[in-house]
């Protein structure tokens, strides 16, 4: 039987990432990156948000990047503590 998303608890978690993302200051981050993961988490905010699934909503071909992005650029105590709002996403996303 497949599990039906929490949509709700991925609502939460991506929007963590936002407002985690626009209080800290991040010395060593590239702001490009913040960015990028920013706006990806405000589309799986947004999908979530109206019961959609995110994955189901991106344009053919299209990847989510930020779990990448966010491995390959952070690395500080601070950073880590992004890290593990982002993968909190992550593991609502494929839990499906």
């Amino acid at each position: 039987m497949a599990l039906i998303m929490d949509y709700q608890a991925l609502y939460t978690a991506a929007n963590n990432v936002v407002v985690a993302i626009d209080i800290r200051t991040l010395q060593h981050a590239s702001p490009d990156i913040l960015a990028s993961i920013k706006n990806q988490m405000i589309f799986i905010r947004d999908n979530a948000a109206a019961g959609r699934n995110p994955s189901d909503e991106l344009a053919p071909g299209a990847k989510f990047t930020y779990a990448i992005l966010a491995s390959r650029e952070f690395a500080s105590p601070e950073e880590l503590v992004l890290q593990d709002l982002i993968d909190k996403v992550t593991s609502i996303l494929i839990r499906k």
